[in-house]
């Protein structure tokens, strides 16, 4: 027997703001936001990997700085000014709200690395570099906070992997294109165009497209604004899904706040100490090591800019959105963890294909292959990597949770150059042999390994 007590409005009414988010179902109201967090992800990245595009074709032939310096941007630019980003953003976020973190880090991206089209001094580019870096780590620290938070949780592995082949693709056709078409001879005019976009793109997106979080409002008490926010979201979806079915409502208890000590404590502690070291060997190996070197790599194999650019291109229409369209409708059916070992065996393929191509091949279509296969299985360790971590923290622990150990695995590029560049160097003579083991395995299956093996279902 149904009593007004069930009726589906005071059911709704008796809901959190999270059960209620939880029943929206998956429509254009929902996709445009996680679009517009993908796109944020697509041009944090493409300033991350400025100073590595640049140097094999432009710094190097000038002798504006030698490989050991460049070692050391790379340093300052993936490792140093990213951690710290990520760390402070990670902090406010959690404080002032995702939303004009996602502003004020975007705007830092921006202005901190436009200045670095009109320099080739070191130093200049390491403060510039760094700086806008920092911005880059506060966009990653509270961008996949931000969407596993607006997603409805019975569908978040399926709309984050289907949104974020958007990135990848975006990410790559932008970076290759425009160095194609510019490098080496424009490469201020690139530069400028990178850091344009932040400003001119990412900044009046979350100004007028964005809500607040409202999982993040009702963790802090602002219930009436979470309330306007979700019963928008409500309205919207209606208009185009037809009536909502009514929340699953359970009774939570309430959540005290938060702080990183817990982070440490019995409840996530052995979480957080697996994530840390998986997302350090990731980021110093899968990641960062093809990011610094794989471009000076081929160059040295005789490759030339055209040629590296073509094949970045072809992988950034096939590899990247493939692996992860495929995942965003396998998603729900496997366990995420299983998800991010395929991706990470798939990488090292691709990376092994490399390897020969620059060897033995020296076959432009071969590289395009390669570049494709090491693609999609990056990004499929990398974007369900970043889902892993922010669904493994509650709300009022997600920003910072996912700050410090994505902050930490930054700690793993900054180190990145150190290890690989002496490893690149000692190993010349044998086709830079010790650069690519050290990528493929401890950076690429240990870590996949051990998440497999040890961490949480999800």
């Amino acid at each position: 027997m149904v009593t007004l007590a069930d009726a589906p409005a005071n059911v709704a009414a008796r809901a959190t703001i999270g059960q209620r988010l939880d029943r929206l179902p998956l429509t254009w109201t929902l996709w445009r936001l996680a679009l517009v967090t993908q796109v944020a992800w697509s041009f944090a990245i493409l300033s991350d990997g400025i100073a590595a595009r640049i140097y094999p074709f432009v710094w190097g032939p000038q002798h504006a700085f030698d490989t050991a310096r460049f070692s050391l941007l790379l340093v300052i630019s993936t490792g140093v000014g990213v951690v710290a980003g990520e760390y402070l953003f990670a902090l406010l976020s959690d404080r002032l709200g995702r939303r004009r973190i996602l502003l004020i880090a975007s705007a830092t991206i921006g202005l901190g690395t436009l200045p670095a089209a009109f320099t080739s001094n070191f130093y200049l580019l390491a403060l510039f570099l760094g700086l806008g870096a920092m911005g880059i780590g506060g966009v990653l620290a509270t961008n996949i906070v931000y969407m596993a938070e607006i997603a409805p949780g019975p569908a978040r592995g399926r709309m984050t992997q289907t949104t974020q082949a958007l990135a990848p693709f975006l990410l790559n056709v932008m970076g290759n294109l425009i160095a194609l078409v510019l490098m080496p001879q424009h490469y201020q005019l690139m530069v400028a165009l990178i850091a344009s976009g932040p400003l001119l793109v990412l900044v009046p997106l979350f100004a007028f497209v964005l809500p607040e979080s409202p999982r993040w409002l009702e963790s802090q008490g602002r219930y009436e604004q979470a309330e306007k926010i979700v019963a928008r979201l409500e309205r919207e979806s209606e208009s185009r899904f037809g009536p909502l079915p009514p929340p699953v409502v359970s009774e939570s208890a309430h959540q005290p706040k938060a702080n990183v000590r817990d982070l440490f404590g019995r409840h996530y502690g052995s979480r957080t100490a697996l994530l840390l070291v998986c997302w350090f060997l990731g980021y110093s190996g899968l990641i960062y090591g093809p990011l610094g070197f794989i471009n000076l790599y081929l160059a040295l194999k005789g490759f030339s800019a055209h040629s590296i650019f073509t094949a970045g291109l072809v992988s950034a229409i096939v590899g990247a959105p493939t692996g992860l369209l495929i995942a965003g409708r396998l998603n729900e059916r496997f366990e995420r963890k299983n998800v991010i070992l395929t991706g990470a065996v798939v990488a090292c393929i691709g990376l092994v294909l490399t390897f020969l191509t620059g060897q033995y091949l020296h076959s432009l279509l071969v590289l395009a292959i390669a570049s494709s296969v090491v693609t999609a299985g990056l990004y499929l360790w990398l974007f369900n990597m970043y889902t892993y971590t922010a669904v493994a923290y509650p709300t009022q622990l997600r920003a910072v949770g996912t700050g410090w150990t994505d902050g930490f695995g930054h700690v793993g590029a900054m180190v990145s150059p150190l290890i690989v560049g002496t490893l690149f160097t000692a190993t010349a003579a044998s086709g830079y042999l010790g650069f690519f083991a050290y990528v493929i395995i401890p950076g690429a299956l240990l870590p996949a390994l051990l998440i497999a093996r040890f961490g949480l279902s999800q």
